[in-house]
């Protein structure tokens, strides 16, 4: 093949990948991750809690720890791309403690999964674009008596 035939097609894939969509996987690669809905976050959080924007592949795993006391809390906002599934696992020595997933996106603050009802794992296949915000929390009687609880979670994006 001439050079000025394979140094077009070379330049062809470098802009194709530059420009394809969150979520589009440039020719067999990892997804493209969408940005981060950090205000969409924020939105959805209580007065006591804070955002950390989690990083690790788009494709792949991390652990995260934290302690639950009273209303105090951190949700972690972890970007997924279209087809891709999040799989978050929880651990704790506490029965009192739970998490939510939501949906950055969503201003109605509805919970895609409730862990009081559906248990210790969750997995959510995206039908687009998203920030998926994972929420631990505690039963209001017992953050109510500003009592703490230790977690931590295994988050995976397939």
């Amino acid at each position: 093949m001439p050079a000025n035939i394979r140094s077009t097609a070379a330049l062809t894939a470098v802009l194709l990948t530059a420009c394809a969509a969150p979520g589009v996987t440039p020719s067999g690669g990892a997804p493209v991750l969408p940005p981060v809905d950090e205000t969409g976050a924020q939105r959805l959080i209580g007065p006591e809690q804070t955002v950390q924007t989690l990083s690790f592949p788009p494709v792949g795993s991390t652990k995260v720890s934290g302690r639950i006391i009273g209303y105090k809390s951190t949700a972690y906002a972890v970007p997924v791309a279209t087809g891709q599934t999040l799989v978050v696992t929880m651990e704790s020595p506490s029965d009192n403690a739970y998490f939510n997933v939501q949906n950055a996106a969503d201003s109605s603050g509805a919970a895609v999964r409730r862990g009081e009802i559906a248990g210790r794992t969750a997995r959510i296949h995206a039908a687009s674009n998203a920030t998926y915000l994972i929420n631990p929390f505690q039963p209001r009687a017992t953050a109510r008596r500003n009592e703490s609880a230790s977690y931590s979670f295994t988050i995976d994006r397939q």
